[in-house]
């Protein structure tokens, strides 16, 4: 990869700096604990309610980014409508997706919950092209979505075993969710610094889900041992919190193109813990449904990044 440009999120040039081995090394860290993510979650819930699980996380995660935050002096927004359209991404972006994608790996192991998860982007691009009319179709994105949406059918309909078809279904519809935060955050937040825009998502989301923790009697815990502890802190402290560093430093060297290729490798990571770590097994109708899903992800995020080479907007 030579130098490029790409525009971030806040509409500013974001120059990239070239590939070192020490940042591929940094690259790979962030995908790796992105990916690992479902993994640490079905440890977790050996100990923890989901809910209290999830408002665990976001704590921990809005504590260090805020430190960070303070830290580097990044301003807060100072308009009422600005911080308005933060509470309400608290809930679209954080407590109700994630409350509902958490509660779904009760019953759905976590390979096939990161592979189900990686639809996301294919949600952002359909909502994109038919709402707010920023993206349009080319045969093999078309293609890559068709394929996709044909493996849910599959593992839906007999591939999901014990988890039968609603809970999968609920994962889906998780990234149907989060690709709605997403247009919202580029629609109404896309000027505030995304370190920022990650620390008011996450303390709103906290905030959301306290009476919901409470009302569920989900804060109460007994002995949950050391390994869902474990989990727990590392599903916040880097899951929630340094990711996100890494993630926006990779945006502002290498672009939000090149950053976001993360998303097509995180199920490789995703995968490969919950079948040679936790043992998970899928039935082999579900491995043909769950590795159908993953080409048709592959092809959409493919036909996105040649388009975009193509452009001259990433190398």
């Amino acid at each position: 990869m030579t130098a490029a440009t790409d525009l971030s999120r806040g509409g500013r040039l974001a120059t990239s700096e070239g590939v070192t081995p020490g940042r591929v090394g940094l690259y790979a860290l962030m995908t790796t604990i992105w990916g690992s993510s479902f993994f640490f979650t079905a440890i977790a819930l050996r100990a923890f309610n989901p809910f209290l699980l999830v408002q665990l996380r976001m704590v921990l995660a809005t504590i260090v980014l805020g430190v960070f935050v303070a830290a580097t002096r990044r301003r807060l927004p100072t308009s009422g409508r600005i911080w308005m359209h933060f509470v309400v991404l608290g809930f679209v972006s954080i407590a109700f997706p994630y409350a509902l994608l958490t509660w779904a790996q009760v019953w759905v192991d976590s390979s096939t919950a990161i592979v189900l998860s990686s639809t996301t982007p294919i949600f952002v691009f359909l909502f994109a092209t038919f709402v707010t009319r920023t993206e349009r179709f080319e045969v093999l994105r078309l293609v890559g979505i068709v394929v996709a949406f044909a493996g849910v059918i599959l593992l839906t309909s007999g591939g999901g075993g014990s988890s039968g078809w609603f809970w999968p279904m609920v994962i889906v519809f998780t990234s149907a969710v989060y690709a709605v935060a997403n247009i919202y955050t580029r629609t109404f937040v896309s000027s505030v610094d995304p370190m920022v825009t990650a620390l008011l998502q996450l303390g709103f989301g906290s905030l959301w889900l306290a009476p919901v923790t409470t009302l569920t009697g989900s804060w109460h815990v007994e002995d949950p041992g050391i390994l869902p502890i474990l989990a727990v802190l590392e599903l916040g402290l880097l899951g929630s919190a340094f990711a996100y560093v890494l993630f926006f430093f990779f945006i502002k060297t290498w672009g939000s193109t090149a950053t976001s290729i993360n998303t097509y490798l995180q199920p490789v990571v995703g995968v490969l813990l919950g079948v040679v770590v936790l043992g998970e097994r899928p039935t082999p109708l579900g491995g043909v449904a769950l590795a159908v899903i993953v080409v048709g992800v592959a092809l959409f995020g493919w036909s996105g990044i040649r388009r975009l080479r193509s452009a001259g907007k990433m190398d």
